[in-house]
This record gives C-alpha cells, structure tokens and sequence, in this order.
C-alpha cells in the first residue's frame, strides 16, 4: 500500500463522471470515480450545509413534481396541507393523488435538511390519520438517522448522494418519473440500515 501525505488541497474538478483533487502544490493529482466519491462524502460531509446546486435541484424537484402531477390529471394536488396531527403540526409542501384505482394519495416535504426528528414528527402526524397515506421527506441533505427512521408508510430520499430509503422501484411512480426525466438520476442508493 502506497501512502502519501497530502499538505495542501488546490483545487476540485469534476469532468465526465470522475471527480480529481490537486493537492501538494499541484504536484498530485487523486482522481476518484464520481460514485466512489459521492459515497465517501455522503456520511462526513453532512456537517456541511447544502451547496447551492443542491438546494436549487430541491426546488426544481418541486416544481417538477406539482408540473407532472398536474399535465397527468391527478385527482388531487393540492400546495401547503396542514398534518391532521395536533403533535406534529407540519405542512406538507404537496399533497398528490394519481387518478385510477388503488392510487395512493402522498405527502411530499421538502427541507434543506432531513434529520431524524423530523421523520419522527412527520411520522406522528400519519399515525394521528389523515388523508396523506404515505410521506416522502426530500432533502437537499439528509443524514443516515433520518434514512433510517423511515417504515412503509414513509421514505426519505436525499439529494446529497441520491440516496433514499426506498429502491426506485418502490417509490411512488410520479417521483421516479421526475428524478429519471430531464434531472438525469440513473438510480438511487437505498439505504440498508445496518444497526438492525
């Protein structure tokens, strides 16, 4: 194994899927696939806020999202739905219910940052029944307690990373149908909680 003692950071690049650090004066140059490096840089660099990239990708998640549900002629869509819960007092950012049977009607939150305690919050106010029947949390960052804490009913999915608590698959149609349209996600990352 080969050690090299970094003493300064010049620069970040990203090109073509592949992220390269300058360090040491120019004189080195660490190339890491993009994967590789969103996935060591999930955990440690949650301390750090959202970048702007990530907060201005958050919104147009939104705006997506309200534009497909409304070209598609959901039953309903609805902005700003106050939880039924007394102890939660959240607001759903969006409330979406796609036409035909067996639809499930989905409450959206979108935060700067996800963590546990709002999962735990969100989760009271389903619990205290309303019309939302599921919950998805999108955060520009969300940290692994908040990935974690979620059940069936309800997921958070992390722009930092593309990381969710539910496959692809499992989310709801019109969300995956977003993400995989004009932003470009190939996949997510679905996170296994391994304290289980």
């Amino acid at each position: 194994m080969q050690e090299v003692r970094v003493e300064s950071l010049e620069g970040l690049e990203r090109l073509e899927g592949r992220v390269r650090l300058f360090a040491n004066a120019g004189s080195l140059s660490i190339v890491f696939p993009e994967e590789v490096w969103e996935r060591a840089t999930a955990n440690g660099a949650f301390a750090q806020g959202p970048t702007p990239e990530e907060l201005a990708e958050l919104g147009e998640i939104r705006t997506r999202l309200e534009r497909y549900a409304a070209d598609h002629a959901f039953r309903t869509v609805l902005r700003g739905v106050r939880s039924a819960g007394e102890r939660s007092a959240l607001e759903y950012d969006l409330v979406l219910e796609p036409s035909g049977l067996l639809a499930a009607t989905t409450g959206y939150l979108f935060a700067p940052v996800v963590g546990r305690d709002l999962v735990e919050r969100v989760a009271v106010g389903l619990e205290e029944g309303a019309a939302v029947e599921q919950a998805y949390l999108i955060g520009a960052v969300a940290d692994d307690g908040a990935l974690a804490a979620g059940n069936d009913t309800l997921k958070t999915l992390s722009i930092r990373g593309r990381r969710c608590g539910a496959s692809r698959f499992e989310m709801p149609p019109e969300l995956w149908r977003v993400l995989s349209g004009e932003l470009g996600w190939r996949n997510v990352e679905t996170f296994i909680n391994r304290e289980e």
